[in-house]
C-alpha cells in the first residue's frame, strides 16, 4: 500500500462548532474516570465520536509482544445498531498483516482509506483484513506516548464510502494523543499504587499528572487558576504565544487575550451539576507584538478550582476565510465593495434609519468621457482611470459612507445619517467637485467627470430598489458630459 493510496483525496467536511465541544466532553470524561470505569469512559468516548462522525464502528487496538512477535488486540469497540462486533475475533492479530499501515503509524501519520476496494495488490493482506469486516472506508490515527507507538484509534464506514476533511483529521489526531495520554496516566497510576500507597494521594491531582504527559504535544495546552493566572503551560503554547514558560507563569490569560475571554473566568454548571466545557476563537497578542488566531477548547475543574484548555493555531485558516470573504464581497479591479455587498449595507442602513427616524441618501455615479479614454487608449488605461476614480470617491466621502462599484464605469454611494436635503446636497457636491481625471488623447486633453443622481429615503422611497431607481433616473437627467449632480424630483 503506497503512501499516496493511504492518504486519499479528502472532500471538505467541516466539523463546525460541535466537534470542539465534543472534544472537551470526552477530555473531561477520560480525565475524571476512576479505576473501575475507565473502560466504560473509553467506549463512551468511542460511541460519541462514532455517532458524531456518522460511522458504523469505532475502536481501539493496542500492541503487545508475545514470543518475539508483535500482536494487536481490539481492546475497546463501539458498533452502530445492526453492525456486528469484531472485538472477539480480532485478538492476537499479527501486526505483520498491516505492515504498510505500520509504516505510516511509525511516522506518526494518520491512515486515511476512503475506499478499501481501491487498495492496490501490494496491500492485499490489509485489504482482505478490512473487507472481511465489511469495511468500505477507514480512518485510523496512531496512539503514541513519549515517542512510543502503543496502538491506534480507528473509525470504520460499513454502509457507504466516507471521506474526511483535514480539519476532522487534525482533531481526530489530537484525540488519539488524548486517548494515549489517558492510557499512560492510568498505567502510571496503577504502577505507583502498587509500589507505594502513599503516592495515591499525590496522583489524585489528575490535572497535574495529565499536564506532565501533555508537555510534549504539538498543540498548545495551559492551566489557569481561578483568577486567570497561568499555572502550567506546555511547549506548544509557548510557541504560539511567543513567550517562554517562565514568562507565561508570571502572566494572566488576559495579558494575551485582553477582554475576549468569554464571561471572564467564572465557574459555570449545567443542569446536571457538571462543570461546563467552553469553546471559542480569539486572537493572541504575541510578545513581539504580532498576533495569532487561535481556537481554545477547555473545561473548568471544580476539584482543583482550575481551568485547563487546548489551544490550536488557526491563523492560516482564518486568513484564507477572510480572503475568500473579501473576494466574494469586493470588486477585484478597484477593491471597492461590489454590488452584492452594497445592497446588503443599504438594506441594513434603511432598517436602522427606520428605527431612528434618520435619513439615508443614495447617489448613482456615471463617468463622462470614460468611453473615449477606454476606446482610444485601451482597456489597461481605462482600468487605471477606474482605479483612480475609486480612490477619489473613497477620499471624498465620510468614513461612515460606502462607495461601491456598480458595474462598468458606474459607481454608487451610500450616505448614512443624513440630516436633511441640504445636508445630502452638500455631501454630493463635494464628491462631484473632486471627480476630475485628465488624459491626453491625440494631443488634446480629455477630462473624465461624473454625472451624479441622488435619492433620499424616505421621501423618494423606503426600499433599496426604489431609491436606486430614483437615483438612476436623476443621474440620466443630469448627464451632459460636463459633470454635476441632481436631486431626484418625482
Amino acid at each position: 500500500m503506497t503512501d499516496r493510496m493511504l492518504t486519499s483525496r479528502k472532500v471538505p467536511n467541516p466539523c463546525g462548532p460541535e466537534m470542539p465541544r465534543l472534544l472537551a466532553r470526552i477530555f473531561s470524561t477520560l480525565l475524571e474516570a476512576g479505576e473501575d470505569n475507565r473502560d466504560a469512559a473509553v467506549e463512551n468516548g468511542l460511541k460519541s465520536l462514532g455517532e458524531f462522525l456518522r460511522v458504523e464502528r469505532s475502536y481501539v487496538f493496542l500492541f503487545r509482544r508475545e514470543d518475539g512477535e508483535m500482536l494487536m488486540d481490539n481492546t475497546h469497540e463501539w458498533c452502530a445498531a445492526g453492525v456486528s462486533s469484531e472485538k472477539d475475533r480480532l485478538q492476537g492479530v499479527p501486526v505483520s498483516l498491516i505492515a504498510r499501515s505500520m509504516d505510516l503509524f511509525t511516522r506518526g501519520e494518520v491512515l486515511n482509506i476512503p475506499r478499501v476496494f481501491d487498495l492496490p495488490e501490494e496491500s492485499r493482506t490489509e485489504r482482505d483484513l478490512l473487507e472481511s469486516q465489511g469495511i468500505l472506508s477507514a480512518l485510523m490515527v496512531p496512539l503514541r506516548v513519549s515517542g512510543k507507538l502503543t496502538g491506534f484509534l480507528g473509525f470504520d464506514a460499513v454502509h457507504e464510502v466516507r471521506e474526511w476533511s483535514d480539519d476532522v483529521i487534525a482533531i481526530i489526531s489530537l484525540l488519539g494523543k488524548m486517548f494515549a495520554g489517558a492510557f499512560e496516566l492510568w498505567d502510571r497510576t496503577r504502577l505507583l499504587k502498587s509500589v507505594n500507597s502513599a503516592l495515591e494521594r499525590r496522583i489524585a491531582d489528575r490535572t497535574a499528572e495529565l499536564g506532565l504527559i501533555l508537555r510534549t504535544m504539538d498543540e498548545g495546552y495551559f492551566v489557569l487558576d481561578s483568577g486567570g493566572t497561568f499555572l502550567n503551560v506546555n511547549e506548544g503554547f509557548t510557541r504560539i504565544a511567543g513567550y517562554s514558560a517562565e514568562e507565561l507563569l508570571s502572566m494572566s490569560i488576559f495579558d494575551l487575550l485582553g477582554s475576549s475571554f468569554p464571561d471572564g473566568l467564572k465557574e459555570e454548571r449545567s443542569g446536571s451539576g457538571r462543570t461546563a466545557g467552553i469553546s471559542f476563537e480569539s486572537r493572541i497578542i504575541r510578545k513581539e507584538g504580532s498576533w495569532r488566531d487561535v481556537s481554545v477548547t477547555g473545561r473548568f475543574l471544580p476539584e482543583t478550582g482550575t481551568f485547563a484548555a487546548f489551544v490550536r493555531d488557526i491563523t492560516e485558516r482564518v486568513r484564507r476565510e477572510r480572503a475568500m470573504n473579501f473576494r466574494a464581497n469586493h470588486d477585484p479591479l478597484t477593491n471597492l465593495p461590489n454590488r452584492r455587498c452594497f445592497l446588503d449595507r443599504l438594506e441594513s442602513a434603511l432598517a436602522k434609519a427606520g428605527e431612528t427616524g434618520s435619513e439615508v441618501a443614495v447617489a448613482m455615479v456615471d463617468l463622462n468621457c470614460f468611453k473615449r479614454v477606454n476606446d482610444s487608449m485601451g482597456h489597461a488605461e481605462g482600468d487605471k482611470v477606474l482605479r483612480e476614480i475609486a480612490r477619489i470617491l473613497s477620499g471624498a466621502v465620510r468614513d461612515s459612507d460606502t462607495v461601491a462599484r456598480w458595474g462598468g464605469d458606474e459607481f454608487v454611494i451610500l450616505f448614512e445619517k443624513v440630516r436633511d436635503e441640504a445636508d445630502a446636497e452638500s455631501l454630493v457636491s463635494r464628491v462631484s467637485e473632486e471627480v476630475r481625471v485628465i488624459r491626453a488623447i491625440r494631443g488634446r486633453e480629455t477630462v473624465v467627470t461624473a454625472s451624479i443622481g441622488v435619492a433620499i429615503s424616505p421621501r423618494h422611497g423606503r426600499t433599496a430598489e426604489s431609491l436606486l431607481r430614483c437615483a438612476d433616473e436623476a443621474m440620466y437627467r443630469v448627464k451632459n458630459g460636463e459633470g454635476g449632480f441632481l436631486l431626484f424630483s418625482g
